[in-house]
């Protein structure tokens, strides 16, 4: 994302130092940007929010060349974004300049949001299969009683539950499980049908 700001905005020859050192730096001081405000985690329209205002401020030493990676993340760095926009004192109307000029350059905050964004993994995955439910849907197993206990007291059917595997009532409780978890559901069937294909 970097390197796309600086040579779309004002050097279309420039090049990021790509080195483990650089990457370490840049790396360590996106896990220190949440303090800056005040928080434990950020989302990534405000690292790009940091970074942009940054490059911004920066973009006379990256034109001659002046520019160094640690100017990203200094003190000096992480104090001006906080006078400028953490602080009562800040300056309105900063943002306008930035977008003006990330406009003239065809690019916008959300694009450059897209570049960074992570694949963030879907918290259901980690429900295909819950260890914990196993007690309960032992109870009663293989009758109406276990069947009832089972939709209640659980999320239902799983592919990877030894004690689904021994339940008669499986197709039934994978039916009534899909309405009540559709999308849970989708994850289990990926996962049942991977296995019946080995």
């Amino acid at each position: 994302m970097i390197e796309t700001v600086v040579k779309r905005t004002i050097n279309p020859r420039w090049q990021f130092t790509q080195s483990g050192v650089v990457a370490l730096y840049i790396q360590t001081g996106l896990q220190s940007l949440p303090g800056l405000f005040g928080v434990s985690d950020i989302d990534d329209e405000r690292i790009v929010d940091y970074l942009v205002y940054q490059l911004y401020r920066q973009r006379t030493s990256l034109a001659n060349g002046s520019w160094r990676h640690t100017y990203l993340f200094s003190q000096s760095a992480l104090e001006k974004y906080r006078n400028q926009f953490l602080s009562a004192d800040g300056k309105s109307g900063m943002n306008y300049y930035i977008n003006q000029w990330l406009d003239e350059a065809e690019l916008s905050r959300s694009q450059l949001t897209a570049m960074i964004a992570k694949q963030k993994p879907n918290p259901l995955k980690k429900m295909i299969y819950l260890p914990s439910e196993e007690p309960i849907k032992k109870r009663f197993l293989n009758t109406d009683a276990g069947l009832a206990l089972c939709q209640q007291s659980t999320t239902g059917w799983s592919p990877l539950s030894e004690t689904c595997g021994r339940c008669d009532n499986w197709v039934e409780c994978g039916k009534m499980t899909a309405k009540k978890y559709p999308e849970l559901m989708r994850f289990r069937k990926e996962v049942y049908h991977g296995r019946k294909e080995k």
